[in-house]
């Protein structure tokens, strides 16, 4: 059995029987995310977690609009787009962004946690919860904790907001993504660098440090 999110009509297999389902927004998904949330909804899916694309978008708000429960992980920064540092690591030790201003990152793990209890454990239709890691760090800090991990001395180099943009375009993604993606970075607000307790007071357990993060992944540096 094969389908796609992106293409909703390949799933009306794979959605018989299922009540539950959890929706990531991606790229490309605002198009055809709605017609996605009818297709569950008509299949018989009764509870639906979205992990938003950074703001209530098309599909975010035909899940709220879908009948059904729902919960919406408003999710800041993840931890794992740190691995956007990892060909510069490895080919030269330095990493270049526009900004250093701190971020409260969230494990991917934990947002999938607390995915998890949303779908299964009742009290939670109709929340929009915003999930942060235990601690602000700015990219340079993030760094720090890296080079540690990996044992190597690390550069953090700040580039232009214009030269931001550009890395982004050359791989493919388009200009309005790349501005959004490097604009968000350049307004950090109380949301993204605030630290939030809502995923230990979901999970029932303290959310994982960027430190645990870096354990995990120093392999792929």
């Amino acid at each position: 059995m094969t389908g796609t999110h992106n293409a909703p009509e390949t799933l009306d297999t794979a959605l018989h029987g299922v009540d539950r389902l959890h929706i990531t927004v991606t790229p490309g998904l605002a198009e055809v995310g709605p017609e996605l949330v009818r297709r569950a909804v008509a299949a018989g899916v009764r509870r639906l977690t979205v992990l938003w694309g950074g703001w209530v978008g098309p599909v975010e708000q035909a899940v709220a609009d879908s009948g059904v429960e729902w919960t919406r992980l408003e999710a800041q920064e993840f931890m794992s787009n740190t691995l956007t540092w990892a060909d510069s690591i490895r080919a030269e030790g330095v990493v270049r962004e526009p900004y250093d201003l701190p971020s409260a990152l969230v494990h991917e793990a934990d947002i999938g946690a607390v995915a998890a209890v949303a779908l299964l454990d009742d009290g939670h239709a109709g929340q929009a919860y915003n999930l942060t890691g235990p601690e602000s760090l700015t990219p340079s800090e993030r760094l720090a904790i890296l080079s540690r991990a990996l044992g190597r001395d690390l550069t953090f180099e700040r580039i232009t907001h214009e030269q931001a943009i550009d890395r982004l375009t050359a791989t493919g993604v388009s200009q309005a993504d790349a501005e959004y993606v490097v604009g968000w970075y350049a307004e950090s607000n109380d949301s993204s660098r605030t630290v939030d307790d809502t995923v230990p007071r979901i999970i029932g357990r303290p959310a994982r440090t960027f430190t645990q993060w870096t354990t995990e992944h120093a392999n792929r540096f």
